[in-house]
């Protein structure tokens, strides 16, 4: 083959092979042009399926929610706590719970109730405090500034823990401390309008119990007694005390299980139950929720309650005073005794004179002396 033949089929396998290496490549970008443009489609067509599912599922809680606030609105004399505070949280965009009276400064049992209800509903924004005042009677309550400090961080739901314990060691009377206790719900009410207050009964305390005072009463007695007051009204009221109790009675449990070693506060059990009994009281018990926050209709209106309770009148007691009278001294008075001779009888014997006595007389029948007539020896003589 001559040398220029060659040279031409050199070349013409070199083209070749570009046209096959260049027709390679191109082939192969433009089929990830094409894969990368089918991926962003259908990252498009993925996205603009989610958002439709997404305003789907918006519209479907959106209408449940409606429903649910509905409901509520229909229904919330007899409603659960959790259903107020979904409420409140809906309209306010956040929540404030108080936790006031007879209850520790941070207390484990109600930080791990609200902390099981934001759980499992939507109350992101929900907020607590405490306002603790547990050694301190219903009496000193009316006369501090407690529920003024209180109004001041606007909770919308306040659990108050009523002071019956202290009121036992204060010793005063049970219609006293029930008074006293709604003085206070009332203050309270007065002050924050648009709050629901929770009345709370406090926590078992086995070193108190029949700890009586010299009234002969303990805690349970003034705490036993607002609750059957309570009955006549519509005061939302958990009896925690009786369903701690109760609960342990049905696990065949003692209460000294759950409290500390003094038998005054929980112990780690016992908080642990009280909250889970506590935070089931929020979901279940339905309680009248219409003092609480209106967006729509019209508010009841509202009558304070302690001035209505019935309080027995107890007679004032008189004191009569002794009058004594002077001690007035006499003189004893003194007779002179009259001498009277002694009787002798007279002797038979004819030596001892006869005597006898005699009354003069005159003519007249006049007194004029008297005579002895003494006989001796047949002679007589007049004495």
């Amino acid at each position: 083959m001559k040398k220029r033949e060659i040279v031409l089929v050199s070349i013409m396998g070199i083209l070749t092979i570009a046209v096959v290496f260049f027709g390679y490549k191109y082939a192969t970008g433009k089929k990830e042009t094409l894969l990368s443009e089918g991926e962003k489609q259908t990252e498009i067509v993925s996205e603009m399926a989610s958002s439709q599912e997404s305003i789907f599922a918006e519209s479907d809680t959106s209408a449940a929610y409606s429903q649910f606030l509905a409901a509520f609105a229909e229904n919330r004399n007899n409603a659960s706590v959790v259903d107020y505070l979904q409420y409140v949280h809906h309209h306010a965009k956040e929540v404030n719970v108080a936790f006031f009276g007879d209850v520790a400064s941070d207390a484990v049992w109600a930080n791990a109730a609200i902390a099981a209800i934001q759980a499992d509903y939507p109350l992101e924004n929900l907020t607590t405090s405490f306002f603790s005042h547990p050694s301190d009677s219903s009496s000193v309550f009316l006369s501090s500034q407690y529920v003024q400090e209180m109004v001041a961080s606007s909770p919308d739901v306040i659990f108050y823990t009523i002071p019956t314990k202290a009121d036992q060691i204060l010793n005063i009377s049970l219609v006293d401390s029930t008074q006293n206790i709604y003085a206070i719900y009332d203050e309270i009410r007065a002050a924050l309008p648009d709050a629901l207050i929770v009345l709370v009964t406090p926590a078992p305390a086995e070193a108190k119990v029949a700890d009586w005072n010299s009234r002969a009463l303990d805690y349970r007695n003034y705490t036993n007694n607002l609750v059957e007051e309570n009955a006549a009204f519509t005061v939302p009221l958990y009896d925690l005390h009786a369903d701690f109790l109760a609960d342990l009675t049905n696990r065949s449990e003692t209460v000294t299980n759950f409290m500390d070693s003094a038998g005054l506060e929980l112990n780690e059990a016992g908080q642990k139950l009280y909250g889970e009994m506590f935070a089931n009281s929020l979901r279940t018990k339905m309680i009248d929720t219409t003092t609480g926050l209106y967006v729509d209709g019209e508010k009841p209106a509202y009558t304070p309650i302690a001035p209505t309770l019935v309080v027995p009148e107890v007679p004032a007691t008189v004191i009569e005073e002794t009058v004594s009278e002077a001690t007035v001294y006499e003189e004893p008075v003194y007779e002179e005794s009259t001498y009277v001779a002694p009787y002798v009888a007279p002797d038979t014997d004819d030596t001892l004179p006869n005597t006898s006595n005699s009354t003069d007389t005159d003519a007249n029948n006049n007194y004029t002396g008297t005579s002895t007539t003494v006989e001796t020896d047949g002679t007589t003589s007049i004495q």
